[in-house]
């Protein structure tokens, strides 16, 4: 299903314009060769009379109908630019769009396979199933609208943010242990080898 908000109301304005133009051609198209007096005579009788043999849309089933198409046709057009210019009713808009577009297409359905009286020798012309649809687009294009007032557009996944990168703890290096700054000896103070160490032997230095 297409995501863009303008979509359904250009489908809905093309599908309007399109019926209206379609609507005025003809759509019907008496068969004078069914008429039993014969197709020569019929249609001398006709012309004399002025009688038409062929019609559009607007012209077999009167006033009611008439207003019906048209309220389908500027409906259509209206909704789909109001849509297209935006507003705080779409869903509403949209609603009302999706609701032409199902009476436009019953309507010309229900022209089509009844036909005009009398609908023995009247035959249906293929272009009155072109104007079926154009309907048939003012349908689908209110739905798109309406779907999309009510729903809007998918949400797209947002990025997910990188992580920054943590800094590295370096490992602060350990103090050495300093050592204990030793006392300088002082010069002369040399240990005297005891009298034991000098088997017995004195000297002056001992009676200090």
């Amino acid at each position: 299903m297409p995501n863009n908000r303008l979509f359904g109301p250009l489908l809905a304005i093309v599908g309007g314009v399109a019926f209206f133009v379609i609507s005025l051609m003809p759509w019907y198209q008496v068969d004078l060769a069914k008429i039993s007096v014969g197709s020569k005579f019929a249609a001398q009788y006709a012309k004399q009379a002025d009688l038409a043999t062929s019609a559009n849309a607007w012209e077999p089933w009167g006033f009611g109908s008439d207003i019906l198409m048209l309220i389908v046709i500027l409906g259509s057009i209206g909704l789909g630019a109001a849509l297209i210019a935006g507003g705080s009713r779409a869903v509403a808009m949209g609603a009302a769009l999706l609701a032409l577009g199902v009476i436009g297409t019953l309507l010309v359905l229900l022209h089509i396979l009844s036909g005009p009286q009398p609908n023995e020798i009247v035959d249906v012309q293929p272009i009155a199933w072109l104007g079926a649809l154009s309907t048939i687009l003012i349908l689908v294009g209110g739905y798109l609208s309406f779907d999309y007032a009510q729903h809007g557009a998918p949400q797209q996944p947002k990025p997910k943010a990188k992580a920054k990168p943590q800094a590295k703890l370096q490992a602060k290096p350990q103090a050495k242990p300093q050592a204990k700054p030793q006392a300088p000896k002082q010069p002369g103070a040399q240990r005297r080898p005891s009298p034991s160490s000098r088997a017995g032997v004195w000297d002056d230095a001992d009676f200090e």
